[in-house]
């Protein structure tokens, strides 16, 4: 019976989301709701009310960590599609390439996993999703293709999830990037495929095969290398900038014989569109400088991460504050502003979008890591993973990609799955006398692909793209496929145990 309890609170999550069509706050509002009356009601379960509010208090302080990245994501999408970057960068984009599918591969297969690399918390979604409408693509097909963009997780906002799960257990953080690597290369073809499949149709996929095994090839040699060779929390941003290089390259070679000659004309307008792009991708060029910078000069780090601390030990909680993304971003903001110098009441309409879409994605995302740092202190998601473990011994690996994805689902978060879960996968699997590491590695993997599927982030796609009442069906559509990611994580799993 106690397990059923245990169960309940992810069990009516899904239910709301899936059977009822609620909206992803109000899923995430009931649901927390319920995990407090288990809480209260429940002997097995029970936290009293200073547990429980510190329970709360956690969940929120971590979902500060994705909202102060996402509020200035946010506010930069608006400042740079109010000064028409995003029409620039879709116009380019087409001249580049007539072929809407080559146009689909380069912004969801490479160019996604670049910007969610270098920002993170979903980030390629505001910026993605725009400019495949921009492109001709309809509201609700650009928002899936966007969330499938989400790929890269595991080194999103230069591997902010995969940093905290190595720490976690111990583990060198290149050997979890690695690993992590391994176990997602397929993925990437999974993904790949679907999204063509999704933008063109199988034929397209037979006809892109080519090239579609060498960008997805790419994006994952180059992941693994730079995460052995160089760093892991720069190995997305470089494996997707290679990876766009190659499909850029691939799209130059197989039109090469097309418009050999042009006129004067069309030669000073192919000028303009040069400079036009060049200004309208300089923030976010200003926006990687500023990253790498943070991160590549020993000084500059070790200043940044000393200075304007949030360090509450009570909660197990720091935060950086001009380390995170979320400040280079916001600096980012403000070069933006003055590079465009732009009017006040642009600034104003910018800020009053930003919010709208903001406050609610931020509220789903803090009741769901609240539920989760509910039923963690609780000891639900303990009872769970031993009665798991009980039951099903070593074939426990089979369950544990289903673990690190519920936590993906749930949070939001490869960070927030990871905090969750990946020490006790790590424990439970020295117990069955089964590798540990690659457990933290199917962990890692796992969660990241499910976070495309969490409430919030499809929350945050139909708020870019103003399809709300496509929310229900949307959120379907991208849990079955994230699903199926969790299947050939397992298939990972097993070759390599």
């Amino acid at each position: 019976m106690e397990i059923w309890i245990a169960l309940s609170p992810v069990l009516l999550i899904f239910i709301l989301l899936f059977v009822l069509k609620q909206s992803s706050v109000r899923a995430s509002l009931w649901g927390l709701l319920f995990v407090v009356l288990i809480t209260s009601f429940v002997s097995s379960f029970h936290l009293d009310l200073a547990q429980m509010g510190s329970s709360i208090i956690k969940g929120t302080l971590i979902s500060a960590i994705v909202a102060y990245v996402l509020l200035f994501g946010i506010l930069l999408f608006h400042l740079m599609n109010e000064m028409g970057s995003i029409k620039a960068i879709a116009s380019f984009i087409s001249q580049i390439t007539p072929d809407p599918i080559q146009q689909v591969i380069l912004l969801v297969i490479a160019f996604s996993p670049f910007v969610e690399s270098v920002s993170g918390f979903g980030i390629a979604i505001i910026v993605v999703a725009p400019i495949l409408i921009e492109l001709g693509w309809s509201p609700k097909k650009a928002t899936i293709l966007s969330l499938l963009g989400l790929s890269a997780v595991p080194w999103g906002a230069l591997a902010t999830g995969s940093v905290v799960g190595a720490s976690l257990i111990g583990i060198p953080l290149q050997q979890l990037g690695m690993g992590t690597a391994i176990l997602t290369a397929p993925t990437f073809f999974y993904f790949a495929i679907l999204v063509v499949s999704i933008a063109g149709g199988w034929g397209e996929v037979k006809r892109k095969g080519c090239e579609l095994f060498l960008v997805c090839g790419t994006l994952a040699l180059g992941i693994w290398w730079f995460s052995a060779e160089v760093s892991v929390e720069l190995a997305g941003v470089l494996g997707a900038s290679a990876a766009m290089a190659v499909q850029i390259l691939w799209i130059q070679f197989s039109n090469r014989k097309i418009k050999h000659t042009e006129s004067h004309s069309q030669s000073s307008a192919a000028l303009g569109d040069q400079q036009s792009i060049a200004r309208a991708i300089f923030p976010y060029l200003f926006l990687i400088i500023v990253l790498l910078v943070s991160r590549l000069i020993p000084p500059v780090e070790e200043y940044l991460l000393s200075t304007f601390v949030i360090d509450l030990p009570n909660y197990s909680f720091q935060l950086s504050l001009m380390y995170s993304p979320g400040f280079s971003i916001l600096l980012t903001c403000v070069f933006t502003v003055l590079f465009y110098k732009i009017p006040k009441q642009v600034m104003k309409k910018a800020g009053i979008l930003t919010m709208k879409q903001w406050i609610p994605v931020t509220l789903s995302t803090i009741g769901f890591v609240a539920i989760s740092e509910i039923m963690s202190n609780a000891g639900m998601i303990t009872m769970l993973a031993n009665t798991s473990a009980a039951t099903f011994g070593s074939a426990f690996l089979v369950l544990s990609p289903l673990i690190g994805g519920t936590g993906g689902f749930l949070t939001g978060s490869n960070t927030g799955s990871n905090a969750m879960f990946i020490k006790l996968q790590a424990q439970t699997a020295g117990q069955l006398g089964l590798p540990p590491d690659l457990f933290a590695y199917a962990q890692n993997a796992s969660a990241s692909h499910m976070t495309m599927a969490s409430p919030s982030r499809v929350l945050l796609g139909v708020s870019v793209t103003g399809v709300h009442k496509e929310e229900s069906n949307i959120l379907k559509v991208i849990a079955l496929i994230a699903c199926g990611s969790l299947l050939v994580i397992l298939g990972g799993i097993l070759i390599l145990y």
